[in-house]
């Protein structure tokens, strides 16, 4: 259970710990304005989330939540009935509206769930409500993609996901990071290209080499920078989110990821529990943590 909720506070802290510099490209003036973030800031300078408050969630972090609710609510996680949830609350949403979000409210009916065809790692991002829940489930690895491609309809993002949700199923059980990646790479062979190239710049200027990798919300970008930082700061879960941070780019979808696995292989008591305290919806979260018996 401690490395359970772990994953699942850790994912939100990570959002939430972004929230005033997500999607600010400029590593300079993050350096200036970031450099000694260790809790939640105001994010009212942020042209994207000005309206928010610290320790509120960017679209990425509200729409895990909102999974959260539906799979709560449900007492289990239903397609259809999530995809209504989102629906209406994408309608009176006011935070920001991505393309992903606006292409598939036009495209989700009765008949349909799938929905744009971004590839951005934000559509995997909210998923770790759902592995929290289902980690113990053989339907887990369905729900994932169901869920993913209701808003991210394409195959790489879905071989990503996969990868993913069996990386955290294996950190689950108690295997050690590098060992796990090593053994999916048998099963997900195109992706040894990746880590080969990340193992060998571990040394380099964090920053620099994320920057050189890419620092947007694609998952051909985001899904090498997220794992850099992750292989990196394995066992410093506030200096991977502080690095994050100061990478520039979106940094929310990937500081979801990076907190979930850092707070899964961590545990929940290695997170900062100002970060845990001091999220506005931290009773929510913790009233589901406790809902799932283990």
């Amino acid at each position: 259970m401690e490395r359970l909720k772990g994953m699942l506070f850790g994912s939100f802290v990570g959002d939430a710990f972004s929230l005033n510099v997500h999607w600010v490209y400029d590593t300079d003036k993050l350096m200036i304005e970031a450099q000694s973030q260790n809790d939640y800031v105001d994010p009212s300078k942020n042209l994207f989330h000005a309206h928010k408050h610290k320790g509120d969630f960017t679209h990425y972090g509200d729409q895990s939540l909102l999974l959260l609710k539906s799979i709560s609510a449900n007492k289990g996680f239903d397609l259809v009935a999530f995809q209504t949830n989102w629906l209406t609350y994408m309608q009176k949403y006011e935070g920001y509206m991505d393309h992903a979000t606006k292409e598939s409210m036009a495209l989700l009916d009765q008949q349909n769930h799938r929905g744009s065809s971004s590839d951005e790692l934000g559509g995997f991002a909210r998923c770790f409500p759902l592995i929290f829940y289902y980690f113990d489930d053989p339907k887990l690895h369905d729900f994932v993609e169901a869920q993913t491609r209701m808003t991210h309809d394409d195959e790489n993002l879905i071989h990503i996901s996969h990868f993913l949700t069996d990386l955290t199923l294996e950190l689950i059980i108690g295997k050690p990071l590098h060992e796990s990646i090593d053994i999916l790479m048998l099963k997900y062979p195109p992706f040894k290209r990746v880590f080969d190239r990340l193992k060998a710049h571990r040394e380099e200027d964090t920053i620099e080499f994320v920057k050189d990798i890419g620092q947007s919300c694609t998952s051909e970008y985001a899904f090498p920078a997220t794992m850099y930082l992750i292989l990196k700061y394995e066992h410093q879960f506030a200096e991977a989110l502080r690095l994050n941070n100061l990478c520039g780019g979106d940094s929310a979808s990937r500081g979801i990821i990076i907190g979930a696995i850092l707070g899964l292989i961590n545990g929940y008591h290695n997170i900062p529990k100002h970060l845990i305290d001091h999220l506005n919806a931290y009773s929510i979260i913790e009233n589901f943590s406790a809902y799932k018996r283990l």
